[in-house]
């Protein structure tokens, strides 16, 4: 039987996600999700398999998660996130594997 993670573990696991996306890639687009379906959101997924990470998360999470970041790496330009964070409900974080050539997505 597989043992489920607790929120405490979920929290700690998509921290280092996230961490470890802002370490490693230089480039993040960030997409906003209000009013669009799971259906499509899947879709999008699968389209952009092994080109990208979609990171989805809750926006206290992803605040959090940024913040604790900027100050553990002294790395002041990911508080610029923050504020795309509090103007929308659902936000994607859209991490390319290559350069940011998605003209198939516009």
């Amino acid at each position: 039987m597989v043992n489920k993670l607790s929120k405490a573990e979920k929290k700690i696991a998509y921290d280092a996600k996230l961490c470890q996306l802002l370490d490693e890639y230089s480039q993040i687009l960030i997409a906003a999700a209000d009013n669009v379906g799971s259906t499509q959101l899947q879709n999008i997924r699968r389209g952009l398999r092994g080109d990208s990470v979609v990171l989805m998360g809750k926006n206290t999470m992803m605040k959090r998660s940024v913040r604790i970041h900027s100050e553990k790496t002294g790395n002041k330009t990911f508080l610029n996130l923050i504020p795309l964070l509090q103007v929308y409900n659902n936000i994607d974080y859209l991490v390319p594997f290559s350069c940011l050539s998605w003209s198939f997505l516009f």
